[in-house]
């Protein structure tokens, strides 16, 4: 029987309390999912006192609802980026990703977190139906100008003629991971106590109200929590909450697209453990985790554009959506059998950039991860702790909110 839950939300994570009084701190962060949960997690250990409030239950929502990549690449090729923002912003961006891989790795390390964290190379290929000879042998020159630029950047890249899995024509990058990103979070969590102790908090079924002046707080289920500064970390900006940064123009540069999955058995040893994408637009992406006897594949794609007004027409969608998905997951992988399915939103900018940074005085967001919402979930987490202590970081000018034009910031080469 398939389970429409994601297979991640299995795993159980520790139960905090609701907020039912007022409180004072130094950072308040909106949002329990992955980045608000690793925002905590790094400042409380630069001994700042945390707050952190999430409407519902943590990593609930998107970050329960993903395929779990880890990866530099970005959602954007590597040549359009460059033609885009020029050779440095490229580079910045992609050193991002990989700075944020290895932050995972450090962290779950120093959590003792039994995450599965893995190093694995990761494909992108040509579709596994391709086109004309013309256009398979311009794909050529696309993918191998992919690996000359990302060898430029100093990453382990290589053009590849059979790329497993796909048996297509692709670009191999060495040191991509994946992990449990629940199992992974609950390290994180078991650090905190529901207690509060050390002047570190956090709040589930906690609703953020509003922010106030005089003194500056956050309101939270009708209390208070008086702070010196709030972290929005709610995946896409909130609207219309008083005392908050007026996002909509904001809003206006972003777009949210709903992505699908399937979680799905296969006879052990079928492919490498690894993650696969491919170059169509909306593109497929797999993973591929291996147990004692069996393994799992875990394959989305079917992205649909979402506009408030048609969520109902999306939701009768998903029926199709997951039958496309399938056929073509059975087509290459006709043994697999399809155990769990589910699908996630993203949030893409529209310059194919983040944007992380201070949003007005003691305010800071982070929203549009487009398709790598934990390394720049990870990244953004960094950015709000060096904010907040008054440190320089690599990438604050080029993920700010108010880069003008949108594209990055324009670093030239």
């Amino acid at each position: 029987m398939t389970s429409n839950v994601s297979y991640w939300l299995e795993t159980q994570l520790p139960e905090f309390p609701s907020l039912n009084c007022d409180l004072e701190v130094d950072v308040v962060i909106v949002g329990g999912g992955f980045t608000g949960i690793t925002a905590a997690y790094l400042l409380r250990n630069e001994g700042v006192r945390v707050a952190l409030v999430e409407r519902g239950r943590l990593a609930s929502a998107d970050t329960g609802n993903t395929t779990s990549h880890l990866t530099y690449v970005t959602d954007e090729r590597l040549h359009k980026l460059v033609e885009k923002c020029g050779i440095d912003a490229a580079r910045e961006y992609w050193y991002a990703g990989a700075a944020a891989i290895e932050q995972i790795q450090d962290i779950a390390a120093d959590t003792g977190a039994d995450c599965d964290f893995m190093r694995v190379p990761g494909y992108l290929h040509r579709p596994i139906r391709p086109g004309s000879a013309t256009e398979n042998e311009a794909e050529r020159e696309r993918l191998q100008r992919d690996a000359e630029l990302a060898r430029e950047f100093g990453f382990l890249a290589e053009l590849v003629d059979c790329v497993p899995y796909a048996k297509q024509l692709g670009v191999r990058f060495e040191k991509q991971a994946k992990f449990h990103p629940r199992k992974y979070l609950r390290g994180l969590l078991s650090t905190f106590s529901a207690e509060g102790r050390g002047g570190s908090y956090i709040f589930e079924n906690a609703n953020f109200d509003s922010v106030q002046d005089h003194p500056f707080a956050a309101r939270v289920n009708g209390f208070k929590i008086r702070c010196a500064y709030i972290v929005m970390a709610t995946h896409a900006p909130l609207l219309k909450i008083p005392g908050l940064f007026d996002a909509q123009e904001l809003q206006s540069k972003l777009s949210l697209y709903k992505s699908f999955v399937l979680g799905a058995q296969l006879p052990r040893g079928s492919l490498p453990q690894a993650l696969f994408w491919d170059t169509s637009d909306p593109y497929d992406y797999l993973r591929i985790d291996s147990h004692h006897d069996h393994q799992v594949a875990i394959v989305g794609g079917e992205d649909i554009r979402i506009e408030p007004e048609e969520s109902g027409r999306a939701h009768a969608q998903q029926c199709s959506m997951f039958s496309r998905l399938e056929r073509r997951l059975h087509r290459v992988l006709p043994s697999a059998v399809v155990s769990h399915r589910w699908s996630g939103e993203v949030v893409v900018s529209d310059d194919g950039f983040p944007f992380v940074g201070e949003c007005s005085p003691r305010q800071f967001l982070a929203t549009g991860f487009c398709g790598n919402g934990f390394t720049l979930g990870t990244i953004a987490a960094m950015m709000a702790r060096d904010r907040f202590l008054g440190r320089d970081n690599p990438w604050s000018d080029l993920f700010k909110l108010d880069r003008k034009p949108s594209h990055g910031g324009r670093l030239q080469s």
